[in-house]
């Protein structure tokens, strides 16, 4: 039990639950009602009797899961009523459509940000930054090591990394969802002369493209096409498909993986990606401190990812009352 004077956010094996509203968030098993904070599949579960998610998740999530889904989609910043509970949803700068979860109970105020990015990324909404009495903040990079670099500088780099190894086939492999879309946001002022992409990021293109979002020309690509001329093209692939199998299929071909990951040397070294580009749609280690200072929560709470070090080093230098959630019983 998170306590409170509501006792209004409880951990249990299905996930976050708050009780008074019979409501679940980003549930783990199949509940009566789930409110999902983004379309990623792994905050999200078939099966639930009503879902409530902002409306570009809802879009994205008949997409991904069929049409379905019994849905309710709400506005940023509009209050809902829930047996007397008020929520509300507010960007979190993840990905298209992800929200934060504003929980008020009397003079109670609480938050769980979900996943987020303090980065600007023009594919969605910035992060909206809201004072709290708690908090419940994602830290799924809550270490010193992880510090982006800015994303002009990441898309630079892919762009050398392709124009300067024409007789090669560049394959960067990248999320479907959210980052492959951020990546063809910024490499749309970039002058490749093909850009090709899996179905499944072309399936998530469309809905971007549809609300107004400006991606890069592409091209499917045929898994069962030979690219004759590879100059100056690069293909956006799941990380799914990198294997010895799938990549006997070309002569020359050099791959590279898009994730805040690669920051770790020995991960990067040990997944056998020729490059790896440090771009990642989560905060850093001081958008996380960013985040938790700003919120100005009496109690703050981590959750996804071991938060030992950043819980142990705010504790120490702000004086937190943090702490990890899985440590909460």
């Amino acid at each position: 039990m998170i306590n409170s004077k509501q006792n209004l956010i409880t951990q249990k094996s299905h996930g976050l639950y708050c009780q008074p509203a019979n409501t679940w968030i980003d549930p783990y098993k199949p509940v009566e009602k789930a409110i999902i904070t983004h379309a990623h599949s792994d905050h999200f579960t078939n099966g639930c009797r009503e879902y409530i998610c902002s409306i570009e998740t809802g879009f994205l999530l008949r997409k991904r899961f069929g049409n379905n889904l019994n849905l309710k989609t709400i506005d940023y910043d509009k209050e809902f009523i829930i047996n007397g509970i008020n929520f509300s949803l507010h960007p979190s700068g993840h990905i298209l459509g992800s929200s934060q979860i504003k929980i008020k109970a009397g003079s109670e105020i609480w938050l769980i940000t979900s996943d987020l990015k303090r980065q600007k990324d023009k594919t969605c909404k910035s992060y909206e930054k809201l004072k709290t009495d708690f908090l419940i903040c994602e830290s799924t990079f809550g270490l010193p090591i992880f510090n982006w670099e800015s994303t002009n500088k990441v898309i630079d780099s892919i762009t050398k990394w392709v124009t300067q190894s024409e007789d090669y086939t560049s394959i960067l492999f990248c999320y479907s969802l959210g980052k492959a879309q951020r990546l063809l946001s910024e490499l749309n002022s970039q002058n490749f002369k093909n850009i090709y992409v899996h179905k499944s990021i072309e399936k998530m293109n469309g809905i971007y493209k549809s609300l107004g979002i400006e991606l890069a020309e592409t091209k499917v690509y045929d898994m069962n096409l030979v690219i004759n001329n590879p100059k100056n093209s690069l293909l956006l692939l799941p990380p799914s498909l990198n294997n010895k199998n799938f990549l006997k299929k070309f002569k020359m071909v050099q791959t590279g993986f898009a994730s805040g990951w690669m920051s770790i040397r020995a991960l990067k070294k040990r997944s056998g990606f020729d490059k790896g580009f440090i771009i990642s749609d989560h905060a850093d280690w001081n958008g996380l401190i960013k985040t938790i200072k700003e919120s100005k929560a009496e109690r703050v709470f981590l959750n996804h990812g071991d938060g030992e070090s950043l819980a142990n080093f705010l504790r120490d230098k702000e004086a937190l009352n943090i702490k990890q959630l899985k440590e909460v019983k």
